[in-house]
């Protein structure tokens, strides 16, 4: 497999609508094409994967391992792969460049394309280049300009080439409508890049102003590891998917697919729980969707009960809620007590390091597991926790997660390739 990773000088540069065109554009002129997102975003790694029609990864150093980013890639079966950065292309924890784009792109041995937006300056460009591509160890081999006058864009190519080994491989023009707002969990799916016509726009900017040939020659052999055998067992697994409940590490999906038997299920609109040893909460948009969970009470019933006689249950991030005893509010299944109230903020975002104080269905009492951590919610409750939180690089520690009977709660999202015993004892009947 061949890949190139799209990356940008900070947040905000373009690198989505621009992943997206590329993507869109490769598919279109019939390349077998996969996506990737760098970082623990399930949410724009959503939006590639609307976009190209096929399953994609994420690529994560902290969470995944090294043998987890390459088995990531390995599992796509593609011939190319396009990755989207996260933040600035070195920004990665803490204040340090571990886990950044650019650490990502050299495990897996990528090259890197800049999304560069000029504002308000001309030469001023070039040192601020060469000093990224000196840092890259000259990793990053071309640049798009991004929200440019198509009048400067020739100024620009040709300053950039005249003074920098950088091939400039075109630019996309200021437009309105290109614009994706943010939010507090990360980029909306933006309705736009659903809509065919929308992404045809995008094709022809992409025809008209971007030089394909060159991109596809920055594309270069990627570190996919040996594949990674996984043991089949006869255990069902239910996942909640719907509305609701849909933002999964895809990798998490493939393994349960390969182990198990899985089956899907909507705690929003079905009556009754599918026959299973095993059932999967992700996160999704509970807080938008908390009074129609909290009125399908067959479905709450139905998991309660399930609990009550040791089923396995996992549940991860904003899915968390649903499982104790109200949503700000709104009754839910009442496995765990205490209530979920909603945040107007982020609360304890970003990377976490778990380490559990007793045994539990995803480790015994001293595991160790990184995760990653975004919702707008906090429980208040005095139910014991069994985990211990710690944010890497700094002081910062809490007690947190839930268990009940067979039942685990973690307000943290975590991958099962990271630590393949533990995902053992997960779906073990």
């Amino acid at each position: 497999m061949k890949g190139i990773m799209i990356s940008a000088p900070n947040s905000n540069s373009g690198k989505t609508i621009v992943s997206s065109a590329l993507l869109y554009s490769l598919k279109k002129e019939g390349l077998n094409i996969s996506a990737f997102k760098t970082g623990p975003d399930q949410v724009d790694r959503k939006i590639l994967e609307i976009i190209s029609g096929k399953r994609a990864g994420n690529l994560d150093p902290f969470m995944m391992g090294q043998k987890g980013m390459e088995f990531s890639l390995n599992i796509s079966d593609s011939e190319y792969a396009l990755i989207e950065g996260v933040m600035g292309c070195f920004d990665g924890i803490g204040t340090t460049p571990e886990n950044s784009s650019f650490d990502t792109a050299e495990k897996i041995g990528s090259g890197i394309v800049l999304v560069y937006a000029p504002q308000g300056e001309m030469f001023t460009i070039i040192p601020k280049l060469k000093g990224m591509i000196d840092f890259s160890k000259n990793r990053i081999r071309g640049i798009i300009l991004n929200k440019t006058n198509p009048k400067l864009y020739p100024i620009y190519k040709k300053m950039i080439e005249d003074n920098l080994e950088l091939q400039v491989l075109g630019f996309f023009p200021k437009i309105p409508e290109f614009e994706i707002e943010e939010s507090g969990l990360g980029l909306d799916i933006d309705e736009r890049l659903k809509d065919e016509k929308f992404l045809e726009v995008l094709y022809k900017i992409v025809k008209e102003n971007i030089d394909i040939q060159k991109f596809l020659n920055l594309f270069q052999p990627l570190k996919t590891g040996t594949k990674i055998d996984i043991r089949k067992t006869k255990t069902r697994t239910a996942i909640a998917m719907d509305e609701a409940f849909n933002l999964y590490y895809s990798e998490n999906i493939f393994l349960l697919e390969k182990s198990t038997e899985v089956s899907y299920f909507s705690p929003l609109k079905d009556a009754k729980l599918p026959d299973c040893d095993f059932l999967y909460f992700g996160s999704g948009q509970i807080n938008k969707y908390k009074e129609a969970l909290s009125k399908n009470i067959p479905m709450k019933t139905a998991v309660k009960k399930f609990a009550e006689t040791g089923g396995r249950i996992l549940a991860e991030g904003e899915a968390l809620s649903y499982l104790f005893e109200d949503r700000d509010g709104f009754k839910m299944c009442g496995i765990f007590q205490g209530s979920v109230e909603s945040t107007r903020s982020l609360h304890n975002f970003g990377y976490k390091q778990l380490e559990f104080t007793q045994d539990c269905i995803l480790g015994k009492k001293g595991t160790l597991l990184n995760a990653a951590e975004y919702h707008k919610s906090k429980a208040l409750t005095t139910a014991p926790t069994i985990a211990i939180v710690k944010k890497p690089h700094s002081n910062l520690s809490f007690e947190d997660c839930y268990v009940y009977k067979n039942c685990l709660g973690l307000f943290q999202n975590v991958h099962f390739i990271y630590k393949l015993e533990n995902f053992y004892n997960l779906i073990q009947r």
